[in-house]
């Protein structure tokens, strides 16, 4: 969205409040992206929020004065923008800047190309989540036709890792649990875990889709301890429990396989309340899928 303003001949600012990933530090414009908000924000005209459920996730205090717009893919999106565009049938919000592109007319580059393709392939799930459609495909396809090399894009993205990464998914495979009927497994990777390792909380990116790859398991969560008592959870399902709920109920968000929330409280407290929110989603699940009524099924 920066290079697409700047070709617009815009004087523009990139905020986030955490650092980027290392995973992405090769694409371009990265270096540009700052954590802290400076002093004079209230001199911009404009703030664009992008993939932001909710004005919280953004970490940066909005000038009640500016304008702003709210661009984002997330079903449970807050509308907390004077101007909100909110498609959740868009594979990503990287594919929604892509449509900004074509309907601005402006010419293609790599800078614009890497980012857009990387966002829109790390949002599918490499195009295996059921958010890819032949709208985002097209796109893809489009961006490689302009130049952009999808398998170095992937390589880049999935196949460095570092050795605190690598002993991190050793740790979290050998530790993963598994609910008595298979259905929902789980990781906890305790605050020491990671100072073992010298290991940080984007080491573990990822590796919550490893339990989720069980025949049997429907839902997958990944525990990361930030400090006592407080975690970092990630939600993974196969389709038939609706993750994003579950992640709203604790003042997170998502999408319906992909979600994420922070939580205070004890680990067995928590983890109690989610298995039976879990199971509660399964058993109406199986209730709808078997038609319901199954005392009046059994003898009409």
């Amino acid at each position: 969205m920066a290079f697409i303003l700047q070709k617009m001949q815009k004087d523009v600012l990139i905020l986030n409040r955490d650092p980027v990933p290392d995973m992405y530090d090769f694409l371009p414009g990265v270096e540009k992206i700052q954590t802290e908000a400076p002093p004079n924000l209230t001199e911009f005209e404009v703030v664009i929020v992008l993939d932001c459920g909710s004005l919280e996730r953004t970490g940066v205090a909005i000038p009640e004065t500016s304008l702003f717009l709210n661009i984002d893919h997330h079903l449970n999106n807050d509308r907390f923008g004077r101007l909100n565009w909110v498609v959740p049938e868009m594979s990503s919000t990287a594919e929604m800047i892509y449509v900004v592109w074509d309907a601005l007319s402006i010419s293609m580059d790599l800078s614009i190309g890497y980012n857009l393709y990387a966002g829109i392939l790390t949002d599918t799930g490499c195009f295996r989540y059921s958010n890819t459609t032949p709208q985002c495909l097209r796109i893809a396809s489009a961006l490689v036709e302009a130049g952009v090399p999808p398998s170095r894009i992937a390589s880049q993205i999935y196949e460095r890792k570092s050795l605190s990464q690598l002993l991190l998914l050793g740790s979290a495979l050998s530790n993963i649990m598994v609910t008595q009927d298979q259905k929902v497994a789980y990781i906890l990777l305790s605050e020491e875990v990671f100072k073992i390792y010298g290991a940080t909380l984007a080491d573990a990116e990822g590796l919550v889709n490893y339990p989720l790859t069980i025949a049997s398991v429907e839902v997958a969560l990944l525990f990361k301890e930030i400090s006592k008592d407080f975690f970092k959870i990630s939600f993974r399902s196969k389709g038939r429990v609706n993750v994003a709920a579950l992640a709203e109920s604790f003042e997170g968000g998502g999408h319906h396989n992909a979600a994420g929330a922070k939580i205070r409280g004890d680990f067995a407290s928590i983890w109690k309340q989610m298995s039976e929110m879990i199971n509660e989603q399964l058993r109406n699940v199986s209730i709808r899928e078997n038609g319901g009524g199954g005392f009046w099924k059994k003898f009409f």
